[in-house]
């Protein structure tokens, strides 16, 4: 079947009324052709015709045909309705410049069952379609003018309609209609993305290159074999996008529908129907309705859903359900669906059979290190905790799930993405077999294999590298592009014991979905051993896959420690107390003119940084009135980037201090920006602590401080100067911090 398309001419050369996101992109996003929409909707049918046709159900052929059937002009003006917000319009209110004679396509697209008149069920969309004076017009019809005011927002407005107005009295004027045929508009849609998209945009975002479509060597292929196995995918992914977009009604119908739902007739449809009733469950258990969330959670044996329903049975409190879970619970330790399902099994079992006191999640907490890391680092307890290492003479990686995953992707990559692998969309990042758990199975001689490879580091290393050269960029759904997380993954590979590798790898290739993520924080490396440690802040607990994965790391052979913090004032913490003077208040569009920088060690000056800074403009006259700098002054001092790396080693690993720590933070960090670099601190204010910790000052500005507590400002407004005594409050913030921590 062929599609209607524009002419050549027209989407190469006419730019009458094309797409433009420029004001929305720091970057110049390219112009589209003037029907563009049109060729990607066209492209879309011809796919979804090309790769089901044979399976297709007689709606989804006549809308194909139907469409093919409509005059070019109408068929634009369809696909421009179907790529706007909502499903119910306003036909005098279309228009666009590029088709001629809309009421023309509208009364074509009417009479074709392209459009449709809106329906009683269909009242709350057209009510929301209206502008505010209409839906007062309408109101006034209607109501009493006492049962609502004027004045109120719109969605008021629309409550008090629903609930006061019968739909069997509501008749919208002729000139409103609604999209047709959108049911299936949608499951074709959902055959070509392989999700739920209420719109064409996925499309435009890969046109604009705002999105990266896959690039592969191979076909694309079905998803589907057959009508029941798509019918039932689309129905399960449907049904989770109307969970979270839809209302009680539709929520409560889906429910007491369960038993009609069509049979999970393949594995993509299996998962939907798992998390479909995981999903209905915990709502159910949310409402306090035990029974119907434990009648949804049977209908599943996912673990999931299993270990909600164990968990509620033991909660009934009654012996039969008792021995009914304890007997589930060693079948699913002999026999578990997953680690993560062996864990919760054998953890439960031993609490409430064996009289356990503490799960296995207390029992790591309990057992883990303890460091004391300076309280100012709460914000980020990862990059303290790497410092800290750092300190201990570790080099150390920001690691968690990035090294795994990439070295994954990378290793097999020709099976996951290469000419072998079944592609179903340009738009599908995640390989079909990584989410249905087959990838093991459909390739598992040529993954041994490719093991094979981890032990020759230097052969492995050579073929990451040629697959990084040849796919670098290519967009995926397993690992992001990153020249540091490659490193990363080269000290993985030349410092872990290969079998361990290998053994990991294999789990990945196993079951991607349940073993992509949880790896510890922190990947050390020290007199050639490698590392992992999972930091642990207050509050923080341990999550179910992190536990999995750090006892698959074990039994590989992996050391992995968890490290609990302890907020301290840390007598040996470095902070940089900074100050800076600037052409104006704003970091966007002012510069610095200086910077005056004193270096602390506890409650000891231990260093001190100073420097006048060229603006490259003129200082405002009433800058200079306040901080004496003249353009004089500056005219031969260095500007930014010429003392950046010198700046930057002052900083070291340090905390960043000022009074009023944003705006001097902001500014440097706007000047590293302009050399496009990163400046990135833990930061403390002394505005904000002195505020928290001595209260009672009527003003905590630096002059007014100073003079509360005896501090020397004999120069405010120069910057080492004005360092020097945040740098002493500092000293009093440092003081009741280690009293409120004590």
């Amino acid at each position: 079947m062929s599609f209607a398309s524009a002419p050549l001419s027209d989407l190469t050369s006419n730019r009458t009324g094309h797409f433009s996101a420029r004001k929305r992109s720091k970057r110049a996003l390219p112009d589209l052709p003037q029907f563009y929409y049109h060729a990607n909707f066209c492209d879309m049918l011809s796919s979804v015709d090309r790769l089901y046709g044979d399976i297709l159900d007689p709606d989804a052929q006549s809308f194909l045909n139907g469409f093919a059937a409509l005059p070019f002009p109408a068929q634009c003006a369809y696909v421009r309705m179907v790529g706007r917000k909502g499903f119910v319009f306003d036909s005098a209110k279309l228009s666009y410049p590029e088709i001629d004679r809309i009421a023309v396509q509208i009364k074509c697209l009417r009479e074709s069952g392209f459009i449709r008149s809106i329906p009683k069920s269909h009242h709350t969309d057209y009510l929301s379609v209206l502008t505010k004076p209409e839906l007062i017009a309408v109101m006034e019809q209607h109501l009493c003018k006492s049962a609502f005011k004027r004045s109120w927002k719109k969605d008021a407005l629309i409550d008090v309609a629903l609930a006061h107005i019968n739909a069997d009295d509501l008749t919208p004027p002729a000139r409103f209609i609604m999209q047709g045929r959108r049911d299936t508009l949608r499951y074709l849609s959902y055959l070509y993305f392989g999700k739920i998209e209420d719109n064409l945009q996925p499309l435009t975002m890969r046109d604009l290159g705002l999105v990266k479509t896959r690039k592969y060597e191979g076909d694309i292929t079905p998803r589907f074999d057959d009508s029941a196995c798509a019918k039932a995918a689309y129905f399960y992914a449907s049904a989770l996008h109307d969970f979270r977009h839809g209302t009680d009604a539709q929520i409560t119908t889906l429910i007491d529908s369960v038993k009609a739902w069509p049979k999970a007739a393949c594995d993509i449809s299996a998962a939907g129907r798992d998390k479909l009733l995981h999903k209905l469950g915990g709502l159910s258990e949310r409402l306090s309705d035990v029974d119907t969330a434990l009648s949804l959670y049977r209908l599943s044996d996912s673990p999931l859903c299993n270990e909600r329903r164990i968990r509620l049975l033991y909660a009934r409190n009654t012996g039969d359900d008792r021995e009914a879970v304890k007997a589930e619970l060693e079948t699913l330790i002999d026999n578990p669906g997953s680690d993560g399902e062996h864990d919760f099994a054998s953890d439960f079992y031993a609490r409430k059979y064996q009289k356990k006191r503490t799960s296995q999640v207390t029992d790591m907490l309990r057992r883990a290190t303890r460091i004391g890391l300076d309280d100012a680092h709460r914000a980020a307890p990862e990059r303290a905790a790497k410092a800290y290492y750092n300190a201990q003479g570790y080099d150390t990686y920001r690691s968690e799930n990035g090294p795994w995953r990439m070295l994954f992707g990378l290793l097999f990559w020709d099976m996951l993405f290469g000419d072998q692998a079944h592609i179903h969309s340009d738009f599908e990042r995640m390989p079909t077999a990584l989410k249905s758990g087959s990838f093991y199975d459909d390739n598992s001689k040529a993954i041994e294999e490719r093991l094979s490879l981890i032990p020759d580091k230097k052969r492995l290393l050579l073929y990451l590298l040629k697959i990084t050269t040849q796919y670098h960029g290519h967009g995926n759904a397993i690992f992001r592009w990153s020249s540091a997380m490659l490193d990363r993954v080269k000290v993985l590979i030349n410092h872990a014991d290969p079998d361990g590798l290998i053994s990991i790898m294999r789990l990945t290739a196993q079951n991607y979905t349940a073993t992509k993520d949880g790896y510890p924080d922190l990947m050390l490396l020290k007199d050639g051993t490698i590392s992992f440690v999972e930091i642990k802040a207050e509050g923080d607990v341990i999550r179910r896959n992190q536990l999995t994965r750090f006892k698959q790391l074990r039994v590989a052979g992996f050391k992995v420690d968890i490290v609990c913090i302890d907020w301290i004032v840390d007598p040996n913490q470095i902070y940089v107390v900074v100050d800076i003077e600037t052409t104006g208040g704003r970091a966007a569009g002012h510069r610095i003119t200086e910077i005056g920088a004193v270096k602390m060690q506890g409650d000891h000056v231990i260093d001190e940084w100073q420097s006048l800074i060229n603006p490259q403009r003129p200082i405002p006259e009433h800058i200079t009135r306040l901080t004496g700098i003249t353009d004089a002054m500056v005219a031969d001092a260095p500007i930014f980037a010429e003392i950046a790396d010198d700046f930057a080693a002052f900083m070291g690993d340090a905390i960043f201090v000022a009074h009023n720590v944003n705006f001097d933070y902001g500014f440097i960090k706007a000047e590293y920006g302009r050399l496009e670099r990163h400046f990135r601190f833990p930061k403390l204010c002394t505005v904000a602590s002195m505020r928290k910790l001595y209260s009672g000052h009527k003003s905590y500005s630096l002059k007014n401080l100073t003079q509360a507590y005896a501090i020397d400002l004999s120069s405010h407004h120069r910057a080492l100067c004005d360092a020097k005594a945040a740098a002493e409050l500092l000293v009093l913030v440092n003081a009741k911090r280690r009293d409120d921590l004590a």
